[in-house]
């Protein structure tokens, strides 16, 4: 019976290593580094950034009531918002990194200091999640979710 059990034990442990992948030496700053390029390209508005999102992406939007599905309507909705900007600064704020495998999340606060071609200067304070995949060595972001802070919070 106790050889039984070892056995058991065993198989637990060996089948356990393989559904948790731990994060490789690189991948948590491979992340990090994808995710700081897509926030220049944003703040400068360059479609660079598109680059870094995924074909079947979803994006929950602040002040948005339905998401944004795939990445052609995610280009054509930031492309939007950048021509209504004359300027645009996304800082996010204490940002974490997480990877396990080939899922990447990256979570955190953000300022938002922008100005409408029309408008006043703003800052706007929300909160993030990015659920990330590495597909053929690239982070690509499948799903965002970036709600603002009511003020006074």
């Amino acid at each position: 019976m106790f050889t039984g059990m070892r056995a058991l034990l065993m198989c637990l442990v060996t089948f356990g290593l393989f559904l948790s992948t731990p994060a490789l030496a690189g991948d948590v700053d491979d992340l990090k580094a994808s995710y700081e390029k897509a926030v220049k390209a944003y703040n400068s508005h360059d479609d660079a950034m598109f680059g870094t999102v995924h074909e079947s992406t979803v994006y929950y939007a602040p002040n948005a009531p339905f998401p944004i599905k795939g990445k052609a309507a995610y280009q054509k909705t930031i492309k939007v918002i950048w021509a209504a900007m004359e300027h645009t600064d996304f800082k996010p704020i204490n940002p974490q990194f997480q990877v396990n495998g080939s899922t990447g999340i990256i979570s955190g606060h953000y300022a938002l200091a922008m100005k409408l071609k029309d408008g006043p200067m703003r800052t706007l304070f929300g909160r993030f999640t990015a659920t990330c995949t590495k597909s053929e060595g690239k982070w690509l972001v499948i799903s965002s979710h970036y709600s603002e802070i009511p003020s006074g919070n």
